[in-house]
């Protein structure tokens, strides 16, 4: 056996001593619950936001009471003056394929000049928020206007469906610390979900470091201790990651094929 095989093992043992110590409901209603709640508290904001803030048409965009309130002073902040100034409010026009103008040369190659360092990463985003005949003045404003709302909101739910989910657990361990059968059932659903939680963390490992393998670097060294194993070496083989990634253990000239 392998130094990985041992590695695997001790995991492997401490992972199901968490899981029977802790129980199925404990694991699913403690952190990866709340995980669960702050994600798609931040799809249901990003949704719900847009909804009272603007109403779009085919030639227009709308911004409702609630977005100017802080639209305004917020554009405010923005300069006025000077190149950036005069860019900011001058109208974008789209282009028939769709793509933004301003003046006689595209938004995204407007600002990844006149913006430094980070003109180039923020350009794709600020061309995709652009709106045809809107100075990128009021784009942003709209924009950090609607961030704000949306964190807001965040907060909100999160606070709201995480008090829910703790009255719900509750009940839960109640009725679990009266029951014994329930119980014993929980723990072993525990220590499923960690063994669980343990392989999608190997194959993970595994898949990033196969990934920047190219056969004589570090990563090569890496794949080679963590496929080499009476264990490791067919648990790592049949990695299903690897699999959507379409490499073959072991990796020869690159990581992906």
């Amino acid at each position: 056996m392998s130094y990985m095989d041992f590695v695997l093992i001790g995991a492997a043992v401490l992972f199901a001593l968490i899981g029977l110590i802790k129980g199925g409901a404990k694991m699913f209603f403690g952190l990866f619950m709340l995980l669960i709640i702050m994600v798609g508290a931040a799809f249901a904001s990003s949704a719900i936001c847009p909804l009272f803030l603007k109403k779009e048409t085919e030639t227009s965009v709308e911004y409702t009471s609630a977005a100017t309130v802080l639209m305004d002073p917020i554009a405010g902040l923005f300069p006025s003056d000077g190149e950036f100034g005069e860019l900011l409010d001058t109208p974008v026009v789209l282009a028939e394929d769709g793509t933004p103008y301003v003046g006689e040369v595209s938004l995204t190659e407007v600002v990844t000049e006149k913006v430094p360092y980070v003109g180039s990463f923020v350009a794709s985003f600020i061309a995709n928020a652009a709106h045809d005949g809107e100075a990128l003045r009021t784009t942003f404003a709209f924009k950090l206007t609607e961030y704000a709302y949306e964190i807001v909101l965040w907060i909100i739910l999160v606070i709201i469906l995480a008090i829910i989910r703790n009255i719900i657990r509750k009940k839960i361990y109640r009725f679990l610390d009266k029951h014994s059968a329930p119980s014993k059932i929980d723990r072993v659903i525990g220590l499923v979900l960690t063994l669980a939680i343990l392989l999608a963390l190997v194959w993970g490992a595994g898949a990033l470091v196969a990934h920047f393998d190219d056969g004589s670097n570090w990563a090569y060294a890496a794949n080679s201790f963590m496929t080499e194993g009476t264990l490791a070496g067919p648990l790592m083989s049949f990695n299903p990651f690897l699999k959507l990634m379409g490499v073959t253990l072991p990796v020869a000239g690159g990581g992906s094929k």
